[in-house]
């Protein structure tokens, strides 16, 4: 990957564009695993949960992600757990990923730019922080986020889509966007190479990134038009129809800088005033809009079932009534690992804590840690005491008694 990949700030401090060759020549991730293998504890249970979920997580990634995203994370201490998103990455974009955690401690952030890639291509151990990415390639990304063992850590994540260039009219919003990509000119003879950006006669154009001017022209068609290059991305970019240029060719510019003011010169004098915006590559002229539309970066409020995270409750189905641990709430939905450990993800948790009138028999049994007869036993039923029927699952019934929770089979 080339140094035009990615574009990251990390704490709102340190800025820098990077090779991902050269990011990071041992990742925090791998250091710490390292760590772990140095003094034994790969080996342990909790040491081999800690490896094999981090795996895991990127085999089944949440990929109900709608932007701008939102997601509150609650990882217990007693269970080692990741989790890994899966993002489908415009070129046109950016992304804007924030965290924080609101307790002492970090997570490992990773950032795969291939869902089945081994090596990332942004590693840190963080807080709080916010980091940028973009690439000049439509890319399948994920993203694992895994605190160290034995930490209870929650943590706020948040995705947001922005587009990759500034609005080149000042003042300007998407609804000024009359004229449109493919559009027929000329009776069909050619179709519209850009957009039309309409606003007042000389309203300010504005360079859409930090780039170098490179012609400053007047031609039939396009009347006064500036063209600029941004080196870092690769395009060039074509500013038509204005009503007066400010820059000369050569003349280096960024993001913000007044190129010219708006009018109507070239084939557009029978039009109201308005910029033709035009994005072109070594490929020819691509669509501009999804690089210059402008999205809302503010996430709803993750869903009210937020009550509920980290949390176990009982998950009613027409069969079953199972327990479940919720270990994420989102603004698309809830989060909990399946009885084969893998996230699974419900839009809502609707129906959940049923009330059970069931009267079962228990005579001698012991209460297991899931409704198969080879589960291991957690603690012996006492007839003697109070027992609560709390859901079921075919002949095992999952009750509570006396501080504790689990299976017993019926007969």
């Amino acid at each position: 990957m080339s140094k035009k990949a990615i574009h990251f700030l990390f704490g709102l401090i340190v800025f820098g564009f990077f090779s991902c060759k050269t990011i990071f020549k041992s990742s925090p991730y791998q250091n710490y695993l390292n760590s772990l293998n140095k003094v034994g504890l790969d080996t342990t249970a909790m040491g081999k949960l800690w490896v094999n979920n981090g795996q895991e997580a990127l085999l089944n990634p949440n990929q109900n992600l709608r932007y701008p995203f939102k997601e509150e994370i609650f990882f217990k201490q007693n269970i080692p757990s990741a989790t890994a998103y899966q993002i489908n990455y415009k070129k046109s974009t950016k992304l804007k990923f924030t965290i924080n955690t609101k307790a002492k401690g970090g997570v490992f952030l990773d950032l795969f730019n291939d869902i089945n890639s081994k090596k990332s291509i942004i590693s840190e151990f963080v807080s709080d922080s916010t980091f940028y990415y973009q690439s000049d390639n439509d890319e399948v990304l994920a993203l694992r986020l895994q605190p160290k063992l034995l930490v209870n850590l929650y943590i706020v994540l948040e995705i947001a889509e922005l587009p990759k260039l500034a609005f080149p009219v000042k003042n300007g919003e998407n609804k000024h966007i009359k004229s449109f990509w493919g559009n027929e000119r000329d009776g069909g003879v050619r179709n519209h190479e850009g957009i039309d950006i309409f606003s007042k006669r000389n309203t300010p154009i504005l360079a859409v990134a930090d780039g170098d001017i490179t012609r400053v022209q007047v031609t039939n068609l396009g009347g006064k038009v500036v063209w600029q290059r941004l080196g870092f991305y690769g395009l060039s970019i074509y500013y038509a129809h204005l009503d007066s240029q400010l820059v000369n060719s050569g003349q280096s510019v960024i993001k913000g800088d007044v190129l010219g003011f708006m009018g109507n010169t070239g084939n557009a004098k029978t039009t109201a005033p308005h910029l033709h915006f035009g994005i072109y590559t070594k490929g020819g002229a691509i669509d501009p809009l999804n690089y210059i539309y402008k999205r809302d970066s503010t996430a709803n409020k993750v869903k009210s079932d937020v009550k509920y995270l980290g949390e176990e409750v009982m998950l009613a189905s027409d069969n079953f009534v199972i327990p479940i641990n919720i270990l994420s709430v989102s603004t698309e939905g809830v989060t909990f690992k399946n009885s084969e450990g893998k996230p699974t993800y419900l839009s809502s948790l609707k129906g959940i804590n049923p009330k059970i009138n069931k009267t079962i028999n228990i005579d001698d049994a012991f209460i297991l840690d899931a409704p198969e007869t080879s589960a291991i036993p957690t603690a012996k039923f006492d007839k003697k005491l109070a027992y609560k029927v709390l859901g079921y699952n075919g002949d095992f019934f999952y009750i509570s008694q006396n501080n504790n929770k689990g299976w017993v089979k019926v007969n």
